[in-house]
């Protein structure tokens, strides 16, 4: 088995990169690189066995339909509130995770996100097969600050020039949880301290896996039809991360 993770940015300079390799023995870190285009991304997803996305892979069903209607005719949905319009900017699975996490990510409908965003959904669109926005197939959306908070290591916030030495001290709890079934090469370790886009890489690959294994949190019957329109974010079951070894 092989999973990747992409930390996708608007531009190809800062979208971060990991591979690993999943055999009997273990796992290794084949590939950890801060840029990635959207050819290198194509490919990518057409080869692993799963891959996961650190970017919205759709936007909230109240926005899309809103945003229809008023290029369409002008108007706007009359039930819409200004003080009260958590549908029209975050998904059900934003909501959802809020639950769980105690914070909701970013919305895809009103934050600079939606860039990301876009170009993730230019790239699906040019496969020869569109992915399952649920995370059923071989791309599922992942959080990687939100899975580090689920395996119990994050405390803070870890991105940015600023943070380098609270990134160091958490990349090398990661080290140190996996050490006895992950194979990671000193260059590859420093490379994660100093910029939290590969980080954030090397967490979706973990988190592909988990995905790829049913280590992440189950979809609630309730959200199956929306999670295919809006996407879904996977999080891994909590202290999951020992249990990705082979």
């Amino acid at each position: 088995m092989t999973t990747a993770g992409v930390d996708l940015a608007s531009q190809a300079s800062n979208t971060g990169y990991c591979e690993i390799s999943w055999s009997s023995n273990g796992a290794a870190v084949v590939e950890l690189a801060s840029h990635l285009d959207d050819d290198r991304l194509s490919e990518v997803i057409a080869r692993v066995t799963k891959v996961g996305i650190d970017v919205p892979l759709g936007w909230p069903r109240a926005f899309v339909d809103a945003v229809s209607m008023h290029h369409r005719n002008g108007s706007w949905p009359k039930d819409y509130q200004h003080a009260d319009n958590v549908a029209y900017r975050l998904r059900q699975t934003d909501v959802w995770a809020r639950k769980q996490l105690g914070t909701p990510p970013l919305s895809v409908s009103t934050d600079r996100i939606a860039i990301p965003a876009m170009r993730a959904a230019a790239v699906l669109s040019r496969l020869e097969r569109r992915p399952v926005l649920d995370g059923s197939g071989v791309v599922v959306e992942v959080y990687p600050a939100g899975a580090l908070g689920l395996w119990g290591l994050k405390e803070g916030s870890y991105k940015g020039k600023a943070a380098v030495e609270r990134r160091r001290d958490l990349v090398q709890r990661v080290v140190d949880d996996t050490r006895r079934w992950l194979t990671l090469s000193h260059d590859q370790i420093e490379h994660c301290v100093a910029d939290d886009n590969a980080f954030d890489a090397l967490i979706a690959a973990l988190v592909a896996r988990a995905a790829a294994i049913g280590e992440t949190i189950k979809i609630p019957k309730k959200h199956h039809e929306v999670a295919r329109r809006e996407g879904w974010i996977a999080l891994p079951t909590v202290g999951s991360l020992d249990r990705l070894a082979p």
